[in-house]
């Protein structure tokens, strides 16, 4: 099993921020939030120091970018459109709620122009970016793992790479509206893992409906996804929740990229894998819970002694 890896002005020149809620020095600290993105122009740098709301920044000034795909998709301007209006309407983003807010119970932080502000702090770009939604954009992100089929080798989990930035990343997506998150799972992996030749659909869909029953579902995580997306105004939330391939079922599970995946593979979960190791944005530490807590359970379901993973 791998080890969890630690995560490890007022405001802007220019905006007002609200006091930060009491024990906001150990919310931790944004990495990958402030790096690159291929679709994304380059970022002002921000130092750990001053990722924080409450740390003065003088002369902060984050790039504003908002990719066209969002504007093209405007919900005012396009029917079924899924990009918010150019312009935040606070009530409207706090209807959808906030994960991270919610465990927390931090309150909502906006600057002086009504644009929400990203809980963890700065991220040296303003607006949108890829993200449709101003403030949290909810996904939801099934951690499907099985014992290995090699004797003695690490257990596995469905990875699937993605195609904007080439990580290897767990099979999850986008919440649509009124869905609810267990059916959004099932959807991303099938869409993502299960792009199967019409006759084999049948006994695949069989599978998922043994793999993804409600019993066999543990919520590992909700809150904020350190995501290379997110901007100062914009970031992803999602609910990650582990489902444990029964010994039979993981064996006979196939996997075929779909549409929105460049690939798919089942991969060992070791720290010395350096595909495992690099998983996109905070998919490494969700997973490491994911196992903690299916050894958890087998240990406990054993009686307390020793455990192999089936």
């Amino acid at each position: 099993m791998s080890k969890r890896a630690a995560e490890s002005s007022e405001g802007m020149a220019d905006r007002r921020v609200s006091p930060s809620p009491a024990g906001a020095s150990s919310v931790p600290i944004h990495v990958k939030a402030r790096g690159p993105h291929p679709a994304y122009p380059v970022r002002t740098s921000v130092d750990d120091k001053v990722v924080s709301w409450d740390s003065e920044f003088n002369g902060y000034e984050p790039v504003e970018f908002v990719h066209r795909a969002v504007l093209a998709n405007d919900s005012s301007v396009k029917k079924g459109g899924w990009a918010d209006p150019q312009e935040p309407t606070p009530a409207t983003i706090e209807a959808r709620s906030s994960y991270e807010l919610q465990r927390t119970g931090a309150p909502w932080r906006y600057d002086a122009s009504k644009r929400p502000l990203n809980p963890r702090g700065r991220t040296g770009m303003t607006n949108r970016g890829l993200l449709g939604k101003w403030g949290p954009n909810h996904a939801a992100d099934p951690i499907v793992t099985r014992k290995n089929p090699i004797s003695d080798r690490p257990i596995q989990m469905v990875a699937i790479r993605r195609r904007d930035t080439g990580d290897w990343a767990i099979p999850g997506g986008m919440v649509e509206p009124g869905e609810h998150v267990s059916a959004t799972m099932r959807r991303e992996f099938t869409e993502e893992a299960g792009n199967l030749p019409g006759d084999e659909k049948p006994k695949f869909e069989e599978m998922l409906d043994t793999l993804f029953k409600k019993d066999n579902g543990h919520v590992v995580y909700s809150g904020y996804v350190d995501d290379p997306r997110n901007t100062d105004n914009a970031w992803m939330e999602t609910v990650a929740m582990h489902f444990h391939c029964p010994e039979m079922l993981g064996a006979m599970l196939k996997l075929h990229a779909g549409d929105d995946a460049a690939d798919v593979q089942w991969l060992e979960i070791d720290d010395s894998n350096s595909e495992y190791q690099n998983l996109y944005a905070s998919h490494k530490a969700m997973v490491d819970d994911a196992v903690a807590g299916l050894l958890l359970r087998e240990r406990s379901q054993s009686g307390g002694g020793a455990v192999e993973v089936r």
